[in-house]
């Protein structure tokens, strides 16, 4: 570490990536913030730069001065890492504070109150971190391929984020190719960013050039002639010749989208409900919540399994949630039947539970089939306590406030 300070109330200087920075007295123990991620799951990785073993228990860690976190146990091993998860709750181990994504201050302090690092990060793109290059040195920059609770290497990799595909929902009937976008940065620049995609009929990748054009790479996936699923993913590659993958394990795993020519469920959106404090409970955590949700009414004849289609709040994005094909028996809606979803954000209480809330104010509620496209959509105003809002007919055009709500059963 490449570090000036004095003894004593002399004020302490810390060169990183944002600069030289007036922090106060410090203590230099060899143990330092190397690594953190503050979008997509926050965390922050300490390191350990010496020959031993260091037992940071009672070590503090915080953004506010006056609401510090303490490390209840832990050692790090020479010249190893430790990661603190920062997710708000305090529980398990797990920070009482976020990481804020615009970028903000953090402070580490040793068992005896003395301050032995301080590192101040900017945004960073979802999916890359900000890491000193090499571990525990003062060159901080933000890299495309986070190494957490391993080293970070010399160099940083491109960061790769804003990935988009335009359309968004394919289609045969447009005819037209696929334009897949992405921003790409690097601290040594860039020499080439490229779209690899295939056909899951053909089974091998082709190659496209990414180009550039107001600070943005972008490449096209040709027409395609029949019904198939189409994968695809980004290589990016710096001056210094280290290049990162979006998604950064591809083509283990890829980005994709279907081209699909099923005809469409004859399904609605029946009824919901936003506001519901003491109204039809959600039973599903083993005891009553009461949660927003949304009825799904099957008009067809034969019973429809919604695993694979999607569910949002929001009709620009089709793909919000994904209904899982883990059980059938839940996600299978009989001919003529009705299917409550539970929009509370609890995924682990089962395949019925979406990863949003509805707005009391009012949002959009959007069915999309398995490829993306509509099924049905609505959009609401604000929303009354305890009432359900919908159709005033099973399937009709025409809906209501229900003062008294009905889900799971006929709209009457």
């Amino acid at each position: 570490m490449k570090k000036i300070f004095f003894l004593g109330s002399v004020a302490f200087t810390l060169f990183s990536g944002c600069g030289k920075e007036t922090i106060g007295p410090v203590t230099d123990i060899g143990v330092y913030f190397n690594e953190l991620q503050s979008s997509r799951g926050d965390w922050l990785e300490l390191y350990n730069s010496t020959a031993s073993s260091i037992n940071i228990s009672g070590f503090k860690v915080y953004d506010d001065p006056t609401a510090k976190f303490t490390i209840s146990s832990g050692t790090i091993s020479a010249n190893g890492y430790f990661i603190l998860i920062c997710d708000g709750t305090g529980v398990g181990g797990n920070a009482s504070f976020k990481l804020s994504a615009a970028g903000e201050s953090v402070y580490l302090e040793d068992n005896k109150g003395n301050l032995i690092d301080k590192v101040t990060f900017p945004s960073i793109p979802t999916g890359s971190s900000y890491a000193r290059f090499p571990d525990g040195e003062d060159n901080w920059k933000v890299t495309g391929a986070p190494t957490k609770n391993t080293t970070n290497g010399d160099v940083p990799k491109p960061s790769i984020t804003l990935v988009s595909r335009t359309p968004l929902v394919p289609s045969l009937s447009l005819g037209s190719p696929v334009t897949v976008s992405a921003t790409v940065t690097d601290a040594s620049g860039i020499t080439s960013v490229q779209l690899f995609w295939k056909s899951q009929s053909s089974g091998s990748f082709t190659s496209v050039a990414m180009t550039l054009s107001s600070g943005v790479y972008s490449g096209q996936i040709p027409v395609a002639s029949a019904p198939n699923k189409i994968e695809y993913y980004l290589k990016a590659t710096n001056t210094g010749n280290d290049f990162n993958l979006y998604p950064v394990d591809a083509p283990t795993t890829t980005l994709s989208y279907l081209l699909n020519t099923d005809p469409l469920p004859q399904l609605y959106i029946n009824e919901f409900m936003a506001f519901n404090t003491t109204c039809c409970p959600d039973t599903d955590s083993g005891v009553d919540e009461y949660d927003d949700w949304i009825e799904i009414y099957n008009a067809g004849t034969s019973a429809v399994n919604i695993a694979g289609m999607n569910l949002s709040d929001s009709t620009a994005n089709p793909f919000k949630f994904t209904f899982p094909s883990t059980n059938p028996a839940k996600t299978t809606i009989p001919a003529g039947g009705y299917l409550i979803i539970w929009a509370d954000e609890s995924g682990p209480e089962g395949v019925l539970h979406a990863n949003f809330q509805l707005r009391t104010t009012g949002e959009e509620i959007g069915l999309y089939y398995i490829d993306g496209r509509k099924i049905d959509e609505y959009t609401f105003g604000a929303q009354s306590e305890d009432k359900s809002w919908g159709r005033e007919t099973d399937g009709g055009t025409s809906w209501k406030l229900w003062a008294i709500p009905t889900p799971g059963n006929k709209n009457q």
